[in-house]
């Protein structure tokens, strides 16, 4: 570095550690948007005393006008209007947005009923309707465990410092059980309010459900249950995590609760608790490990009511407990208790990121599984089904695929092995 190098480099540096104070922020292009929705995220750039700690402040800003998905383009410009009678330099924000289309039409392809499930969704989207960023979603999906619905969503957020949003929907699917080879045709209306709370995420749903379970070939004890059926249920959840990836992590936690009290009106009533937790640490030679936990319990509250077969837990599959095929642990009729545990270890694959750039999407991992379920805690405790492995896992846009070979140690004739190469794709793996 030169002389003049250096010593432009130490004006630069006295520059932007000049006492500023920011006099006035403007909002150009706002159409629709109230001022209410945005200025909550403007007011911390009012307390920026010098140009470093401004720049930072207006990229935190971007950001979360960005998260709010009401603008397509978002410019700042710093005006400087001079030094006041305290020799500090005058700044004034001016920010130029331009607001997002109010209509979208489009398509696209998701993963969210489970695993190795495929939906194609059309849907149409009216955004912000009365100005602070309400919207409203039809949507129409064909998939893999759906085998058609619809659904309309309205979504109401909240500019609190807890981040919550109220969601109204009703919708209607057919879905298809493979496994045990019957349809349900589910007719739902939902209330959904959502908020963050404690570093977590927390959702208190009441839902009302209207349900015909029907098929053709299937036992006889699912056929009892063969009809329409009625729920109503309050349900919690709360998932807080920490991972530094929610697909392939190797640091952090996560853990969830869910409770459902049904039984206000309908023919079910029962009191159900479904537990997911998971650990993840790096250890040595490049290795990640994590612990997997989960259980569940479901309690009836009344001899006259039941728990019908789509609320029940069911165990196995390459989500849970691998080297079963899906659902394959005591199938068909599920049980009212589970468990499962999963302990794994995985590393990046040993070629360069840059060699068809395999590095940085694909891990090798090795595998122990087990877990059983069951109506009483004698069937969580006996014949618990055990499995090792080992396998490759890639990430793929916002999916996990695994392709492994699993080898069930401990079974029961009743269950639906799956010795040998196995795939699975979808966001939850034990």
């Amino acid at each position: 570095m030169t002389h003049h190098e250096a010593e432009d480099k130490k004006v630069v540096l006295k520059i932007f550690k000049h006492k500023i104070r920011v006099k006035s922020v403007k909002i150009d292009g706002l159409r629709r948007v109230k001022e209410d929705v945005i200025v909550p995220h403007l007011k911390p750039m009012l307390k920026a005393n010098n140009l470093t700690a401004l720049l930072g402040l207006i990229n935190t800003t971007n950001e979360n006008l960005d998260t709010l998905d009401a603008f397509d383009k978002i410019d700042f410009s710093i005006d400087h209007l001079g030094r006041n009678s305290d020799n500090v330099n005058e700044v004034s924000l001016r920010i130029s947005v331009c607001e997002a289309r109010r209509h979208k039409l489009g398509m696209n392809v998701s993963s969210d009923k489970g695993l190795n499930d495929g939906n194609f969704n059309m849907f149409y989207t009216a955004r912000n309707l009365f100005g602070r960023l309400e919207s409203l979603r039809v949507n129409y999906v064909r998939g893999t465990k759906i085998s058609d619905g619809c659904s309309v969503i309205f979504d109401k957020p909240y500019f609190s410092k807890n981040k919550s949003s109220f969601k109204m929907g009703v919708s209607k699917e057919n879905m298809l059980n493979r496994t045990a080879n019957y349809m349900t045709s589910d007719v739902k209306s939902s209330a959904v309010y959502q908020m963050h709370l404690l570093g977590g995420k927390s959702e208190l749903t009441a839902e009302a459900l209207w349900q015909q379970i029907h098929g053709g070939n299937v036992a006889m004890k699912i056929r009892e249950e063969f009809g329409h059926h009625l729920k109503c249920a309050l349900r919690h959840k709360y998932v807080r995590d920490t991972r530094d990836d929610t697909l392939v992590a190797t640091t952090g936690s996560r853990h969830s609760i869910e409770t459902e009290l049904a039984g206000f009106m309908g023919d079910v009533n029962h009191l159900k608790i479904d537990l997911e937790s998971q650990f993840n640490a790096k250890l040595l030679l490049g290795y990640s490990g994590a612990l997997s936990l989960r259980a569940g319990l479901i309690h009836e509250l009344s001899e006259n009511r039941r728990t019908w077969i789509t609320d029940k837990f069911f165990c196995g599959g390459p989500g849970s407990v691998r080297g079963f095929y899906e659902d394959g642990v005591g199938r068909p009729l599920g049980g009212t208790m589970h468990w499962g545990a999963g302990l794994s270890l995985s590393r990046n694959l040993p070629f360069s990121p840059h060699i068809w750039g395999l590095g940085k999407f694909m891990k090798i991992h090795h595998f122990v599984n087990a877990g059983n379920l069951g109506n009483n805690k004698n069937d969580l405790m006996v014949d618990p089904r055990l499995s090792v492995g080992t396998g490759i896992i890639m990430k793929i846009v916002n999916v996990r695929m695994e392709i492994n070979y699993a080898v069930p140690l401990r079974y029961k004739p009743s269950d639906v092995v799956n010795h040998g190469l196995q795939f699975g794709i979808g966001i939850n793996f034990m």
